[in-house]
C-alpha cells in the first residue's frame, strides 16, 4: 500500500473524530477504498500517590454499553504540550495535581489500532500526586454527561485487575510500562 497512489479524500463526519475515506489506486490498478479514523494527539497520565496508590477514573462508556476503570486521559489542544495535557487531563477529571516536588516522567508516545486510526497516544508517569483543595472541574464538551467517579487502589492491585476489571489496552499498557520504569528507577 506505500506506493498506492491516493485519488480522493472524503471526509465522512467532521468533528474532533473525523472519520475518513481515502480512494486509492494500487500499484497493479486495482482501486480500492480505505476507511480510517483522524484522530488529534492524546495523552495518558498514570497518576501514583505517595502511599503507593494509582488514581483511576471509573466511567460510563455508551459505546461499550458498560462502565470502564481508566487512567485519567485526553485531548492535546491546539497549542498545548502533551506534558501539560497530562497535568491538565490529571486535573480536570480527578481533582489530583502532581507533587512540586517530583517530576513528569515521560514513557513515550505509541499507536493505538494502528489498522484503524492515525491515533497517537503519549503516556506519563506521575510518581508523586496529591488530592487538590478543589473539586476537579471536568471538561465543557463532553465529561459533563459522563457518570465519572476517581477510586483509587495499590499499583500491584491494579495490574493484577488487567483483564479482570480494567480491560483497556491502552491503560493495562500505561499501568505496566509505569510499573516497569518505577522499579527501574527505584521510585
Amino acid at each position: 500500500m506505500q506506493n498506492a497512489e491516493l485519488m480522493e479524500t472524503e471526509v465522512i463526519t467532521e468533528g474532533p473524530k473525523r472519520f475518513v475515506r481515502e480512494k486509492l489506486r494500487m500499484p497493479d490498478g486495482e482501486e480500492i477504498d480505505w476507511y480510517y479514523l483522524d484522530t488529534p494527539s492524546s495523552v495518558m497520565i498514570v497518576p501514583i500517590t505517595a502511599g503507593g496508590d494509582v488514581v483511576l477514573i471509573r466511567q460510563y462508556r455508551h459505546n461499550l454499553k458498560k462502565y470502564t476503570l481508566e487512567l485519567p486521559a485526553g485531548t492535546v489542544l491546539r497549542g498545548e504540550s502533551p506534558k501539560d495535557a497530562a497535568l491538565r487531563e490529571l486535573w480536570e477529571e480527578t481533582g489530583f495535581e502532581l507533587d512540586p516536588e517530583s517530576s513528569l516522567i515521560d514513557l513515550g508516545d505509541y499507536f493505538l489500532l494502528p489498522s484503524e486510526t492515525n491515533r497517537n497516544i503519549h503516556l506519563f508517569l506521575a510518581s508523586s500526586v496529591l488530592q487538590g483543595t478543589e473539586k476537579p472541574p471536568g471538561d465543557t464538551q463532553i465529561e459533563k454527561y459522563f457518570d465519572m467517579s476517581v477510586c483509587s487502589m495499590p499499583l500491584a492491585e491494579a495490574l493484577t485487575s488487567v483483564g479482570r476489571t480494567i480491560h483497556g489496552v491502552e491503560t493495562a499498557a500505561a499501568l505496566l510500562m509505569a510499573d516497569n520504569a518505577m522499579k527501574a528507577d527505584s521510585i
